[in-house]
């Protein structure tokens, strides 16, 4: 989709879903006004966006027409029914407090952008539209980058003993998300794409964009995203091999050359330092709890407090035992699944995990192109969630949603 045709094809749609669109777009800047909120909510564009998001959703999908129902409709409605009971729960505890409504919209912005995007998303062009929306999005945050490397920092983090650059984002793993769902885009239309656009442009595009993720993870220091995009990296390969050996042999040699340069310098001054601890642990020098920067044990700890509950909280969720739970429902557990668990209990966790082996099941059923984007998706939400909560974070939703509602499409609908 060239941007004249994103362009009409962003005037094609009605105001009630054309605002999506421009969220998408307007993100990051948005995100990068984070500090705002520190000097009063009705300052602070995030607040005005989290409020209105749910509330122009609301009138979405009251004024479009039902999509055709999909198993993927019934499982998320089924997750959804645990996950609000536990988003009942911690309201319950603090009502008609500003971080009770805070939290509201946070933990809930899987359920209503998954249902939105079920009513926007009807074909590939639409999918392929919130796609290109999201890079050029991306094109703000490249600048941001770019400033901070060649011009100072915004803001620097430190961790692990090494600084990371944060830009005005609220955390790095901004840029994180940022750099994993464009790679995975620019590699997705390299392989849907094909015979539309010349070779040598398509390759040079991968690049580009491949270069600045690398310029990226060297200044952010964030383990998860290092694995993420190595893990892109090798998906991408494999598909390639199977859709154009030729091609696929130059970047063979490509990444093959730049690592054979630069690979070892890199490991040693970028990537070993963020693992200092984990190799002290499997060597024996300190105990298994400060794993993964520590996480371990604090995860250990917080499943030990969970299962000391009432079965029925364990089952229905932490927040039903009416005990402070923002803590444990939030970013605080730096663990997508253990999150989803205490919110939502036994009963959440294992629908969510079922939501996720549905949506592998059918799009093992896609073609080569979109199958590539549905696996590359799913696999920066399951390994994000290992140490992050990217279902917590709104551009990530953006994204990982509008494809699950393509995947959950009629297969005549995917074209």
């Amino acid at each position: 989709m060239k941007f004249k045709n994103w362009k009409i094809w962003l005037k094609s749609k009605p105001w009630t879903l054309r605002w999506f669109i421009v969220l998408v777009l307007l993100r990051p800047i948005i995100d990068n006004l984070y500090f705002l909120k520190e000097i009063s909510p009705l300052l602070s564009p995030l607040y005005i966006v989290g409020i209105l998001t749910p509330i122009l959703v609301i009138i979405s999908i009251a004024k479009r027409h039902k999509p055709k129902r999909s198993k993927l409709d019934k499982y998320f409605k089924i997750w959804s029914v645990f996950m609000f009971i536990g988003i009942f729960f911690v309201i319950l505890f603090d009502p008609l407090s500003m971080i009770s409504l805070e939290y509201l919209l946070k933990l809930s912005i899987p359920i209503y952008i998954y249902f939105f995007a079920r009513i926007f998303i009807q074909n590939k062009q639409d999918l392929d539209g919130i796609l290109i929306t999201f890079l050029y999005s991306g094109v703000f945050v490249a600048a941001i980058l770019l400033y901070e490397v060649f011009f100072g920092a915004i803001r620097i983090v430190e961790s692990r003993g090494m600084d990371r650059i944060q830009g005005s984002f609220g955390d790095v793993v901004s840029y994180g998300i940022y750099l994993a769902f464009s790679f995975l885009i620019v590699t997705y239309f390299y392989f849907s794409r094909k015979g539309e656009i010349p070779k040598g442009k398509q390759i040079r595009t991968v690049l580009i964009v491949g270069g600045l993720c690398v310029l990226t993870l060297i200044n952010i220091h964030h383990v998860a995203s290092y694995t993420i995009f190595i893990g892109l990296l090798l998906l991408f390969m494999v598909f390639n091999f199977k859709a154009n050996k030729g091609a696929a042999l130059i970047f063979s040699l490509l990444f093959f050359l730049v690592f054979y340069i630069f690979g070892q310098p890199l490991i040693e001054d970028k990537i070993t330092p963020l693992l200092e601890t984990d190799i002290s642990v499997y060597e024996g020098g300190q105990g298994s709890e400060k794993l993964m920067h520590g996480r371990v044990g604090r995860w250990t700890d917080m499943i030990e407090m969970f299962t000391s509950e009432s079965i029925f909280s364990q089952f229905f969720g932490y927040p039903t035992s009416m005990e402070y739970s923002y803590h444990v429902v939030g970013v605080g557990s730096h663990n997508d699944y253990i999150r989803i668990l205490f919110l939502s209990g036994y009963f959440g966790l294992f629908y969510y995990l079922v939501l996720l082996i549905m949506f592998y099941n059918k799009a093992k059923k896609l073609v080569i192109s979109s199958r590539y984007l549905a696996f590359g998706t799913l696999g920066i939400l399951m390994l994000f969630s290992i140490s992050i909560v990217p279902t917590y974070y709104p551009p990530f939703m953006y994204i990982a949603m509008s494809v699950f509602a393509f995947v959950a499409l009629p297969k005549q609908q995917q074209v």
